[in-house]
């Protein structure tokens, strides 16, 4: 007679996070502690309020400072989106196989690791960005 396997309900989620970046050069904000048995699918950067001056952004984690996303200027127009096609992704999400990532996701299977942006550049007035984040959540039993 065959067992079963036991079944866990995976939930899917958007989060949005605002973000005002910091005018100092290359200094990291934390964006979200991300909670155990999260996957991350995708991350999207929109400017909401472009900065002054000359200034670029990465997002990732504790584990690569630009996994999510490789770069996006912060002083261009408003509703620019970092993230929405390939060339713009990081290694997370694009075909390289880690422990943890198979080039779709990013799987965080215990709590300890934060969402980050980071500029780099210096800005006059600072750049306010939407960060949005996609996946699916699941409890650990």
């Amino acid at each position: 007679m065959a067992g079963t396997t036991p079944k866990k309900t995976i939930y899917p989620f958007a989060e949005m996070f605002e973000i005002t970046c910091s005018k100092v050069q290359d200094e990291a904000v934390d964006i979200w502690e991300i909670p155990a048995g999260t996957m991350i699918t995708l991350v999207l950067a929109k400017i909401k309020t472009a900065g002054v001056g000359a200034s670029n952004l990465i997002i990732g984690d504790d584990d690569d400072d630009n996994g999510y996303i490789l770069a996006g200027d912060c002083v261009v127009a408003v509703d620019t989106v970092y993230g929405d096609v390939a060339e713009e992704r990081g290694v997370y999400l694009t075909g390289t196989t880690i422990a943890t990532c198979q080039g779709t996701h990013k799987l965080y299977k215990s709590a300890g690791k934060t969402l980050k942006i980071e500029q780099s550049g210096t800005q006059t007035t600072a750049a306010v960005v939407d960060v949005f984040v996609f996946g699916y959540r699941y409890h650990e039993d």
